[in-house]
């Protein structure tokens, strides 16, 4: 049983190093330079060993795409736990999820946009981002709509979203375009800024 759990523990690792390999040379290549030898010497692990446990580059991308998705979303429901059934706290932890070291680094923020050009030409790509995406939306839809109610004001929560997250989207792209005057705080308060706009009584405090 523990040579069986070990073997386990061994697969896993190697997995990891295989995707966190994957992530650093998609970044740098992206995904028609990127080669399955880029994988295994950035993993420090053998050719064979990529090939065992993915048996095509195709398939690398596919569980590579996964796990930054995973990771996000993993990271994304902790901090809304956090925010308790406050609607208020809810959208300043998501906003302080998407801006924290662990999710918004160049490296990641490079292999989503990466993927996000792929999804015309890859239905697998399309499902797991879409599948991100509209989590992310409705989340962020019952959140806007709880705030219209307490703000009593007229506005849309689907609107409201879709700016919402296009406005994250668009603070990534400024780090990966100017990444030495992208600033985390900065970000966070253009965010803030929003929705200071339209929820002033809630969110008159919040810098």
């Amino acid at each position: 049983m523990a040579s069986k759990n070990q073997r386990s523990e061994n697969k896993k690792n190697s997995n990891l190093r295989l995707i966190s390999s994957t992530i650093k040379n998609l970044s740098k290549k992206g995904i028609n330079d990127l080669t399955m030898n880029d994988v295994s010497q950035g993993a420090g692990l053998s050719q064979g060993i990529v090939n065992f446990h993915f048996k095509s580059k195709e398939l690398l991308l596919i569980e590579t795409l996964k796990f930054i998705s995973n990771e996000y979303l993993t990271s994304f429901d902790k901090y809304l736990k956090k925010a308790g059934a406050d609607p208020k706290l809810k959208i300043i932890n998501m906003i302080e999820n998407d801006f924290s070291s662990k999710i918004c680094t160049p490296e990641k923020i490079s292999v989503w946009f990466t993927f996000f050009s792929e999804i015309k030409f890859k239905p697998a790509y399309r499902q797991i981002c879409r599948e991100r995406d509209l989590y992310y939306q409705n989340v962020t839809e019952n959140i806007f709509f709880e705030l219209i109610k307490i703000e009593k004001n007229n506005l849309s929560k689907k609107s409201l979203s879709i700016a919402f997250q296009s406005l994250i989207m668009g603070l990534w792209i400024n780090q990966l375009d100017e990444p030495s005057k992208f600033s985390r705080s900065e970000s966070k308060k253009i965010c803030i800024d929003y929705l200071k706009t339209h929820f002033p009584k809630q969110f008159k405090g919040y810098s």
